[in-house]
């Protein structure tokens, strides 16, 4: 395959706009005679004469035509793809996968997606939701560079980079004028008696008062706020979605879980796309502004 000259292109290109090498010549910054031995090497490279020149300039031949015409599609590729670069280093286009949690989707994809898309329209942002060891074959298997996640479930994956994103408080949260908010403080024994809606299955047997196991955060949402379920959530996520005050939380004195440190986790030793580390500061941002969860 021979190599071609992008420069050479250009000079083609510029002879064929103005049909005269003078001024091709003035355009390009060039001598006369470096721009037509510039135009002869493209000739004698593929033995073809490009331009029938005359006293009155110059005029494509057949093969000046196609010349022309593979010019302008080759430096527009050219540009696009130095364009695409540029833009790719700053984070603006180019391809992304996170991989998240049910809640940590609700409660973080709407601000990252919004933010990276109204900055870079060009990029690609493609997400997966599950539990964080359900997302380590995405991960390995390039179809997401990092998961955002628990950072006890992230600790249990082999292989991973971690770094710290910020902490998240969680509360217990109930429809207005459930049982268990009628009073003042309560106990986990307390609770124990009503349902629990839950994105994961509990790992300690069947509980008294049952267990609606669903990975939308949404569907859990509706769930309880039309029955006794308990919800274990962010209270920056109910108070968003609970309709107007629909969903309370619950002061629980013994709750188990009040937090959880959510960490970022990458293939060890692999490079990070430019646009990920947007992502890493939009969440921290995000975790920041969370009333409690910096405490």
């Amino acid at each position: 395959m021979k190599s071609i000259s992008l420069v050479r292109l250009r000079h083609i290109l510029a002879v064929a706009r103005t049909g005269n090498f003078s001024l091709a010549a003035q355009e390009e910054g060039i001598s006369q005679p470096a721009l037509s031995r510039s135009i002869q090497a493209f000739e004698a490279e593929y033995d073809v004469r490009l331009f029938d020149r005359s006293r009155g300039g110059v005029a494509l031949t057949p093969a000046g035509e196609l010349a022309v015409e593979q010019a302008r599609l080759t430096l527009a590729a050219a540009s696009a793809m130095d364009r695409n670069m540029q833009l790719f280093r700053t984070g603006q286009t180019g391809r992304i996968g996170i991989g998240l949690g049910p809640l940590l989707a609700s409660l973080f994809l709407p601000e990252i997606s919004s933010r990276l898309l109204r900055t870079s329209p060009q990029l690609q942002l493609v997400t997966r939701i599950n539990a964080a060891d359900q997302l380590l074959d995405d991960l390995l298997e390039g179809h997401i560079e990092a998961i955002m996640g628990n950072h006890w479930h992230l600790s249990q994956i082999p292989g991973v980079d971690r770094v710290p994103l910020g902490r998240l408080r969680l509360a217990m949260a109930v429809r207005e004028g459930h049982p268990a908010a009628q009073g003042g403080p309560v106990t986990m024994a307390d609770l124990a008696i009503y349902p629990l809606a839950t994105p994961f299955e509990p790992a300690h047997g069947v509980r008294q008062g049952g267990v609606f196991v669903c990975d939308n955060f949404h569907i859990l949402r509706d769930t309880t706020l039309a029955t006794d379920c308990l919800w274990l959530t962010a209270p920056a996520f109910a108070k968003r979605e609970g309709g107007g005050g629909q969903l309370t939380l619950l002061d629980v004195t013994d709750l188990p879980n009040d937090a959880i440190e959510i960490w970022l986790a990458t293939r060890h030793n692999r490079m990070s796309s430019p646009a990920l580390a947007d992502v890493v500061s939009i969440a921290r941002e995000f975790l920041e502004e969370i009333p409690g969860s910096s405490d």
